[in-house]
């Protein structure tokens, strides 16, 4: 039989698998708006991460009760402490992914943007959510850890590229052209989005290594 503390840990740890699992769903619907120029499918994906911050406020409750009234042991420990920051991150990803859907749902509208922008964002998103995805599946423990983690910075480390080409880009044609769009600068300032997902992921990523095998606290 486990004990209060197990039974706690066991379920603090589904509830984030939940919160991950909803993310990972509403990042392939905005994926698929993307590719059909459909601003509907970011509308449902921002309606499904509508009662995100209440899911996350409920099991950092869970997990600063468990710190409080069950005595964990060190492993316990190092675990509801890296859950209450994994918390953290996955609600700024997902602050990142409603930020983008609602740009992008203004961007899509212009008629420079099918001719300019959307590989570099198809490329760009789809980096970054396989990064968002790679991170999220370490919390459930199928994936490997140290493979998994490699995964998660060869993506994100692509999105940095594909972001800096795109950003060289549009300077360098803000130099040429003196009725240079202000459209131009306001979808960098939506891919920057995409970027801060992926940095976000390394840092869940990062504290799940940490939650598992323990060792330095490292999370910059």
């Amino acid at each position: 039989m486990l004990s209060r503390n197990e039974e706690k840990l066991d379920k603090i740890r589904g509830d984030i698998e939940k919160f991950g699992s909803v993310i990972i769903q509403s990042g392939e619907i905005i994926f698929e708006g993307l590719k059909k120029f459909d601003a509907r499918e970011f509308e449902n994906a921002k309606n499904m991460l509508k009662n995100i911050e209440t899911n996350a406020n409920a099991i950092d409750n869970d997990i600063i009760t468990s710190l409080a009234l069950f005595g964990a042991e060190a492993k316990d420990l190092r675990e509801l402490v890296s859950y209450l920051k994994i918390t953290n991150e996955l609600v700024r990803i997902t602050d990142n992914i409603r930020g983008f859907a609602k740009n992008m749902a203004i961007h899509i509208s212009d008629e420079w943007y099918s001719h300019i922008f959307k590989e570099y964002a198809l490329q760009l998103y789809k980096s970054s959510i396989s990064a968002v995805t790679a991170a999220i599946g370490m919390i459930n423990g199928k994936d490997d850890g140290e493979n998994a983690y490699r995964k998660v910075k060869v993506e994100e480390s692509k999105s940095d590229d594909l972001y800096a080409i795109l950003e060289k880009n549009i300077l360098s044609a803000l130099g040429r052209e003196l009725d240079f769009s202000a459209s131009h600068i306001q979808i960098l300032s939506t891919m920057r989005k995409l970027e801060k997902m992926a940095d976000r992921s390394v840092a869940v990523a990062k504290l799940v290594l940490y939650a598992k095998s323990g060792g330095e606290f490292k999370l910059y």
